[in-house]
């Protein structure tokens, strides 16, 4: 039987085991679409506009799945299409006409970077694996470790450094992480440590030399932390399912970004909501079919209950 391990280093191997050959779309629903892409286009071209129309404009779209949304988002820069590259990184080869393929994990040396144009990452960041901390009976965090079939038990406390290195995490960065983002206060109360994705979003600024870079994600803030996620958001889909956080490699495996910490991770980060970035498409006294899905697809992306309250981080150089 394999032995617990703490849920950042369970997570990776379970993401590479599920990505190996699950396609995105079979598993769950994102944002990504027309108006998303919309969207995105108008900030393409702003930053183009910005920069003058350079010959080495580069688009980015970091875990790209099968690049669906960096295609939408070329089609609606036609000027660009052809002046700029379009680079889509997965895991996975593109295959998509006029997007160019980079497989790698990311995180990572890119030889394509540093540019001069936009990095974007689209649900991306609340799939880098984070390590999980809980406030036991006794009023000590302790780091949760996880078996392959999901069963967790409270591992070593955070004030044990040695024991937590044993385990492959520096319990000194948990716990400063902790004091300033995510404070547990009663016993049950759990912390997903965002240090990774706040080093994530520090890389994705850190190709750009001039433009911006933008990620769009799950995310929270204090107050969000403080009143609605004192259990944690980790969870786990499954062909269109919510079902248990399992590191079986079966389970597409998420949890919520802590936006406020990513933004402090790169001064000069913006956050926004998705309600407040699109908004729905006008229809005529006679709209036809096309018109009234639009319409109410733009709902679904502004309602908080479904997507409206997906994070916008923005940096721009």
């Amino acid at each position: 039987m394999t032995a617990p391990l703490p849920w950042s280093r369970a997570w990776r191997q379970a993401a590479r085991d599920f990505w190996s050959d699950a396609q995105p779309g079979d598993h769950f629903r994102t944002a990504a679409g027309p108006l998303l892409a919309d969207r995105i286009a108008d900030l393409v071209d702003e930053v183009d506009e910005r920069l003058g129309h350079p010959e080495d404009f580069v688009v980015i779209d970091m875990g790209c799945g099968d690049a669906e949304l960096l295609a939408l988002v070329r089609e609606r820069c036609p000027h660009l299409a052809d002046r700029a590259r379009w680079i889509g990184v997965d895991v996975r080869p593109v295959t998509r006409a006029g997007v160019e393929s980079v497989v790698t994990e990311v995180p990572a040396l890119l030889d394509i970077a540093p540019v001069r144009g936009v990095v974007m990452a689209h649900e991306w960041l609340d799939e880098i694996p984070c390590d999980v901390v809980e406030r036991d009976g006794d009023g000590v965090d302790r780091l949760v470790l996880v078996d392959a079939d999901g069963r967790e038990l409270l591992g070593p406390s955070l004030a044990d450094d040695s024991a937590c290195a044993d385990m492959g995490v520096d319990a000194s960065a948990m716990k400063s992480w902790i004091e300033r983002w995510w404070p547990l206060s009663e016993p049950g109360d759990r912390a997903e440590i965002g240090l990774a994705r706040d080093d994530a979003w520090r890389w994705m600024c850190g190709l750009v030399t001039s433009g911006a870079a933008l990620a769009t994600d799950y995310g929270h803030v204090g107050t969000d932390r403080r009143d609605r996620h004192r259990g944690g958001t980790l969870a786990g889909y499954r062909a269109g399912a919510l079902v248990r956080p399992s590191p079986d490699g079966m389970v597409n495996l998420t949890a919520h970004v802590a936006l406020d910490a990513c933004a402090h991770a790169v001064p000069g980060t913006t956050i926004t909501r998705q309600r407040d970035e699109l908004e729905s498409p006008a229809v005529g006294p006679q709209p036809t079919a096309a018109e009234v899905e639009a319409y109410f697809a733009g709902l679904r992306l502004r309602d908080p209950r479904v997507w409206g309250d997906v994070g916008w981080l923005r940096w721009d150089a």
